[in-house]
């Protein structure tokens, strides 16, 4: 069976300091600011870096199913820079890219996954536009979470 992939690019914008937002997206514990995920840490490297480190998330969705997904930390340039590699039902790379100007800090993140459930991959001839409008509402749900976390004015998403 074929298996579909997706590449997404999202970009958020908000009235906070770089650093701020850094601390949320780079301490990839996303399950305490972003409605509908868990995440646990599942293997810590030795290291002090963070490169290695695996995280396990399960996403639900608005629609009826849920995504999950072993993320390892494969890059690390804080606090600008950060890219996993996933492993699981999703499975490919993303990267988080954060750049500021003035008191304004734009997210840029870039997800290039295959979908590895069977019904998914039979039903993306068809659904490719519902699943993609899915993974836009799971952003919008991140991107409200950070603003509210740390109490910054969401610019766009």
């Amino acid at each position: 069976m074929t298996s579909y992939k997706y590449n997404f690019e999202t970009n958020w914008k908000f009235e906070a300091d770089i650093e701020e937002v850094w601390r949320l997206v780079g301490g990839i514990r996303y399950g305490d600011w972003w409605r509908g995920v868990t995440a646990e840490q599942i293997y810590q490297n030795p290291g002090q870096d963070g490169i290695g480190d695996k995280y396990r998330y399960v996403f639900r969705t608005k629609l009826p199913y849920q995504l999950a997904f072993d993320a390892e930390i494969v890059k690390i340039e804080a606090p600008r820079y950060l890219e996993i590699k996933a492993t699981g039902e999703l499975e490919g790379r993303g990267a988080w890219t954060l750049t500021q100007e003035g008191g304004v800090t734009h997210v840029r993140y870039v997800w290039q996954v295959n979908a590895n459930k069977k019904w998914m991959n039979a039903l993306a001839p068809i659904l490719r536009p519902a699943f993609v409008w899915n993974h836009d509402q799971v952003m919008d749900e991140g991107a409200k979470g950070i603003a509210a976390a740390i109490g910054a004015k969401l610019l766009a998403y």
